[in-house]
């Protein structure tokens, strides 16, 4: 995996659930989408309002996040996440680093 400066970097990079999951603190869990922006911020749409990942996201407490296909593929990390705001089942997230 490599860091990507500013240059490399699509303007969105977009994941669907159905063939991806999230890694937290080496727990998994399931989403409808996660879409990463060049900007440092990422929104995530969740299974609900209920979902248990907003027990390990938070608005202080940074975390490393790994997006893993469903095969088992690693395909992106995102270092320093914490969550900006919350909408019903979406969730906006700022990073601080970004990995392919």
């Amino acid at each position: 995996m490599t860091v990507l400066d500013f240059t490399d970097r699509q303007k969105h990079i977009s994941f669907s659930g159905i063939e991806h999951r999230l890694f937290i603190e080496g727990r998994g869990f399931d989403f409808r989408t996660f879409e990463i922006s060049h900007l440092s911020n990422a929104k995530l749409e969740l299974n609900g309002p209920e979902d248990p990942l907003y027990g390990l996201l938070d608005f202080e407490e940074p975390r490393v996040i790994y997006v893993v296909s469903r095969l088992g593929k690693k395909e992106l990390i995102l270092q320093g996440c914490i969550i900006t705001e919350i909408d019903g089942d979406k969730c906006f997230l700022s990073y601080s680093k970004l990995q392919l």
